[in-house]
């Protein structure tokens, strides 16, 4: 049993840097303020640019990820770092209305919200001044709500398109001592742009691509950079209802972090690529998908794999 460790002023500054350095992974385990980000990464994958029929459909979403390193600047395993764990878990539901004969630019119209329940537990030995220290934390509860008040889309047969923007509202459980928090207590803003192309017959290819505008954390006076981050699918109907193909997700953090008015570090910008597996089953009233995405190239944020298992049920 590892003994409770009180530290010095010097000792709890060293220990804070090495957190701010992306030690302290929120519920999404990504790149930022914590190593952190408001989208759920790798969600929006299949058929991502296909609108739902009128009327009210629900998605449900349950995630796990699974990391055991976390990165540098320079992609290298971060310094003073050791026995790093991180498992994350999440149920999400996603609530889309289409609005009937109601149209806005020639665009058919639809609104969503969306709310996850978060558990999560990260380990790990970080080196001090006076030795080796184990840290470790489990918390679980609500995270952040994100709305799309407005979302177009226009389509064709063989071409889908959807245009919104989020806005991710502080309202999960967040506390700035914790290791680990379901929330990231700042308000967020991301346009978005979404497509489903049918290039051929039985062929998908899909895409959501969003930019992220973070506001500043007032409890730690932290301000995460902007991000973007491109979702992706390309699958193959092997029957009518089934699919298989890959998925993933490319992450770049565009501009620095910044802490008390200026840049922290040398900017703390995350990347990362994911590439994996995915299986679809679809019929006019409800579908799933199963989905393994597997992260490589990675800056400023944990390394891991992430699993996927979602279902829509339409009203």
């Amino acid at each position: 049993m590892k003994p409770v460790v009180r530290f010095s002023n010097t000792e709890s500054k060293y220990f804070a840097a090495l957190l701010l350095a992306g030690v302290v992974l929120p519920s999404s385990a990504q790149a930022t303020e914590g190593g952190g980000s408001v989208y759920p990464v790798g969600v929006n994958t299949v058929a991502s640019g296909r609108l739902p029929p009128p009327g009210l459909t629900s998605f449900w979403y349950l995630s796990d990820y699974v990391a055991n390193s976390t990165k540098d600047s320079d992609g290298h395993d971060k310094t003073g770092i050791h026995n790093f764990d991180l498992n994350v878990q999440a149920i999400s539901l996603r609530l889309d209305y289409v609005y009937t004969d109601f149209t806005l630019l020639g665009a058919k119209v639809e609104t969503r919200m969306a709310l996850p329940l978060v558990k999560g537990e990260i380990s790990f030995d970080v080196d001090t001044p006076r030795g080796r220290v184990h840290k470790t934390e489990h918390q679980d509860g609500m995270g952040d709500l994100t709305l799309v008040p407005l979302i177009l889309s226009w389509s064709t047969p063989r071409f889908h398109q959807l245009l919104g923007l989020d806005i991710v509202a502080p309202i999960g459980s967040y506390d700035e001592d914790r290791l680990f928090n379901p929330g990231r207590n700042t308000w967020s803003y991301g346009p978005w742009y979404s497509f489903t192309a049918y290039p051929i017959d039985n062929l998908e290819i899909s895409s959501k691509m969003v930019y992220f505008v973070n506001t500043k954390n007032d409890a730690t006076n932290y301000k995460s950079g902007d991000e973007f981050n491109a979702d992706y699918n390309i699958g193959y109907n092997v029957t009518k209802e089934w699919q298989v193909g890959v998925n993933g997700y490319i992450y770049k953090q565009i501009t620095d972090d910044e802490q008390n008015g200026e840049t922290y570090l040398d900017g703390n910008k995350g990347q990362v690529f994911a590439i994996g597996p995915a299986v679809k089953y679809q019929t006019p009233q409800w579908g799933f998908a199963m989905k393994w995405q597997h992260e490589m190239k990675v800056e400023n944020r944990s390394e891991g794999d992430r699993f996927w298992v979602q279902a829509v049920f339409r009203f």
